[in-house]
């Protein structure tokens, strides 16, 4: 209890039968009395009911379709675990970890905040970290994991987290078993670092890199026999492998992975593998089936305040109605998350749904409205420092504007476009100039500017990428 009223905990535990007896007699009169604890309540019945239905639905069965991993792949069947180990877990290092993860937890903010500078300040925080000692190990392993909810907002210092502490986890000698071994053993926070490097890797784009975390990974987690840890880099790979051109394989991997989290009741990733799912059948042509996956699960991340999957579920969503030629359906439901994700709390994901309408617009030949949109995406990129993202936006917004018919102010946005990449020497001026030029005369080459708008991007990244390396 909280005051006078149930936690949602012990709301929890009430509605699916749990609670103590007393408690469960307590909690009843008060909610009979109680209208703000009725609403608590109804809402958390809504919110179950949601995963409970997501749970149920049959997962998708890669193999039926006659889909399989190629022969050697490092992911190609999910390896048999070691034999148990003969030790038991007594009732005296329970204790001791569950102290020794708490008072890590207490520490990790500060551990967080030195990923934030540039200079070595991490290296020495992480060079000072006794290993031999349990509530270290557990504070490097929830530092990573909390690292890699917030890759969003810096990956750059997420990357450069993973790369640390890989660095100093390497240069830790190999011991006996101890108890520090038991709780937490090294090769779980090797593999959950190599899965940090993995995940930024391919949320920034650099696919290649990402696969060599990602299969580092799979192995420290199969060394630690964490069948969960595993289930997660299957997923991570099955994004990777679905926007790198293979998305069938795709589908075989998040089939495995979705069905550890059913096993486990792992709601929040059943509706994570879910969504992969998505993304796989759409690059695979299957708008229909995808549409209907990111449908089942953006209720369920609005409700869980889960927003950067909501976002990335939204902009998923809006591709394949687009596809479906359903625009204006399409348009309705980015309306609605413009309105639910905060700016103030949110920026980045607001910039990325501002793009993804932007996109949609485009795509729909409203171009125009997508040269504005892809303005209001830059303009909160920009804010963020999000150097790279406002850039291309810019380029996107040139476009847009050329093909409306607005050349004047496609010039404009030109010239400003080119002033920031002369100043960040990210960008060859032989490029701009092209561009410039096709977009000139009476009949500006939309053809060529698409190419050169592609090509810029793809050079920005690589330029900006070895910068920030």
């Amino acid at each position: 209890m909280t005051g006078s009223h149930p936690t949602d905990f012990a709301l929890l535990l009430y509605m699916a039968g749990e609670a103590e007896e007393a408690e469960r007699d307590l909690i009843g009169r008060h909610v009979e009395a109680c209208e703000r604890c009725q609403v608590s309540l109804d809402e958390i019945r809504r919110v179950d009911a949601g995963f409970r239905e997501l749970a149920e639905t049959r997962p998708s069965r890669p193999d039926e379709d006659g889909l399989e991993l190629p022969p050697g792949d490092p992911f190609g069947k999910r390896p048999d675990f070691p034999a148990p180990r003969k030790e038991r877990v007594t009732r005296e290092i329970a204790d001791r970890a569950l102290a020794a993860s708490e008072k890590a937890g207490e520490k990790v903010a500060a551990l967080l905040e030195s990923a934030r500078g540039a200079g070595g300040e991490l290296a020495q925080r992480l060079r000072s970290v006794d290993l031999s000692e349990a509530t270290p190990r557990y504070l490097l392993l929830y530092a990573l994991e909390a690292m890699g909810r917030r890759l969003v907002e810096d990956p750059a210092a997420s990357l450069r987290f993973a790369k640390e502490t890989l660095d100093r986890l390497r240069s830790e000698p190999v011991g006996g078993p101890s108890d520090a071994e038991t709780m937490v053993p090294l090769a779980m926070l090797i593999g959950q670092a190599h899965l940090l490097a993995g995940q930024t890797s391919n949320w920034t784009g650099e696919l290649e890199k990402g696969r060599e975390h990602l299969e580092a990974a799979y192995r420290s987690f199969l060394e630690s026999s964490d069948e969960i840890r595993l289930a997660l880099t299957e997923y991570h790979e099955s994004q990777r492998r679905s926007f790198g051109g293979r998305p069938a394989e795709g589908l075989v991997l998040v089939g495995r992975a979705s069905r550890t989290f059913r096993t486990y009741g792992l709601e929040d990733w059943i509706a994570r593998a879910r969504g992969a799912e998505g993304i796989a059948l759409s690059l695979l042509g299957r708008d229909e089936e995808a549409a209907e996956c990111f449908r089942d699960v953006t209720p369920v991340f609005e409700s869980r305040g889960m927003w950067t999957n909501y976002v990335s579920a939204v902009n998923s969503l809006g591709t394949s109605l687009a596809r479906l030629g359903r625009v204006a359906e399409a348009r309705r439901e980015y309306s609605r998350a413009l309105k639910k994700v905060s700016r103030k709390e949110y920026p980045a994901l607001l910039a990325a749904i501002r793009y993804g309408l932007a996109s949609l617009l485009f795509s729909a030949g409203r171009y125009a409205e997508a040269a504005k949109a892809f303005g209001q995406a830059g303009a909160v990129f920009q804010d963020l420092r999000q150097v790279g993202d406002a850039l291309m936006s810019s380029l996107s917004e040139i476009e847009s504007w050329a093909r409306s018919g607005d050349t004047a102010r496609a010039f404009h946005r030109l010239e400003i476009f080119r002033a920031e990449v002369d100043r960040r020497e990210a960008l060859d001026p032989f490029i701009v100039g092209q561009l410039e030029e096709a977009l000139s005369g009476r009949e500006p080459d939309f053809e060529k500017v698409a190419e050169l708008r592609r090509r810029a991007e793809e050079i920005l990244r690589e330029n900006l990428r070895a910068a920030s390396g």
